[in-house]
């Protein structure tokens, strides 16, 4: 009788430890989340959702020459061959956005805070990348690095968008303030966008690339 009781109990401990087992099991799959960055790899509707998010703050930011003014904001008198206030030509801000400028607005360029608040806050990274037109060589497509915060992975999306230069515009940096001057009048030294239409307003043509990862 003992014996039979002992078994009992022994089939009973196992099935209550069976099903606490398979609840252990069911809650941790509950419990975790798949994403599709988990892998690393970004979803089709996530990139398509990024790329809306980063033409959407292009178009916004070339309202009004904005974008355009954020493109002239060089150090056109320091001989530092980056962005004004950048670290240097490799990265220019580096993993800083891209300043709020009032050269060319009172209320000043929301380029950055823009990229800021959309991505920074997703947690996202993103580098930007101005080429622009060779003036000798048309095939040739020469690059100035705005934001670098890294190696993009596979899955990285990208934006661009263009942006018209012309003569008259000046530069927007501070190191050039208040006299700037006019983009026909700068030499490699000050600028490194050199004029690519001499014979006609139009200075060079520039794609500002966004990618985003």
């Amino acid at each position: 009788m003992r014996q039979d009781q002992r078994a009992q109990a022994y089939t009973l401990e196992g099935f209550i430890g069976s099903v606490l087992v398979l609840a252990a099991v069911l809650f941790a799959l509950q419990s975790v989340v798949i994403m599709p960055t988990t892998s690393g790899k970004v979803s089709r509707d996530v990139q398509e959702q990024l790329r809306v998010e980063a033409d959407d703050i292009l178009i916004i930011s070339s309202q009004e020459e904005s974008l355009s003014c954020q493109i002239r904001h060089w150090n056109g008198s320091t001989n530092e061959n980056t962005f004004a206030g950048g670290f240097d030509e490799r990265i220019g801000y580096g993993p800083e956005p891209p300043p709020n400028i009032t050269t060319c607005d009172a209320d000043g360029t929301a380029f950055g805070e823009m990229l800021n608040q959309t991505f920074g806050e997703q947690g996202r990274e993103y580098n930007i990348i101005v080429s622009y037109r060779h003036p000798s060589d048309p095939t040739l497509s020469p690059s100035e690095r705005m934001v670098y915060r890294g190696v993009p992975t596979e899955s990285a999306i990208a934006a661009t968008y263009t942006v018209t230069l012309y003569d008259n515009q000046t530069l927007t940096g501070q190191g050039c303030q208040p006299d700037c001057p006019e983009l026909w009048e700068t030499n490699s030294s000050e600028f490194p966008i050199r004029d690519a239409a001499p014979n006609s307003p139009v200075y060079n043509v520039v794609e500002v690339r966004i990618v985003i990862w």
